[in-house]
């Protein structure tokens, strides 16, 4: 597998897609940063930690989606009050700037990474097999794809390096 650097520039036209838990870091950093330190779904994470991500995102020019991680982040972006109205526009306006990429659940059930990891996983893994890179904090789905020789980046593996000196 190539490093992370000469993978960034391998996948820089192509896009990325991130998977559910950065999704849901980036759909509620964008409507309140504070908000990622408090929140449920997003404790795990800092400021520092989303920041990166939109540099991430920003160099890669493209989101593309999958209508399973779609569906997660939707329902794990259950912020109250005015955050909700705010966070539910901001994830509209996302759908409607990614690629969505998808196979039917019939072959995605077929794929042995569904045994393991679910249906979302197997769509991931499915997609990134076509030649998109996923960004991701789930330790299974990147060994996963290891395992297959797909290109991958674990984003826990970025966020103690200076990234922001190459991108």
């Amino acid at each position: 597998m190539l490093d992370a650097a000469a993978l960034l520039e391998k996948h820089r036209a192509k896009g990325v897609l991130i998977d559910t838990n950065l999704l849901v870091l980036f759909l509620v950093g964008t409507v309140n940063r504070q908000r990622i330190l408090n929140f449920k779904r997003t404790s795990d994470f800092t400021t520092a930690d989303y920041d990166l991500l939109v540099l991430l995102i920003n160099r890669f020019g493209r989101l593309i989606a999958t209508p399973h991680v779609l569906s997660q982040a939707s329902d794990l972006t259950d912020l109250s009050g005015n955050e909700l109205a705010t966070i539910r526009e901001a994830f509209k306006v996302l759908v409607e700037q990614a690629e969505e990429s998808y196979d039917s659940s019939r072959v995605l059930v077929a794929d042995p990474v569904f045994r393991r990891l679910g249906l979302a996983d197997a769509a991931i893994a499915r997609v990134c097999s076509r030649g998109v890179i996923v960004l991701t904090n789930d330790l299974d789905l990147y060994l996963a794809l290891q395992e297959r020789d797909i290109d991958s980046l674990n984003f826990n593996h970025l966020r103690p390096l200076a990234w922001e000196t190459l991108l």
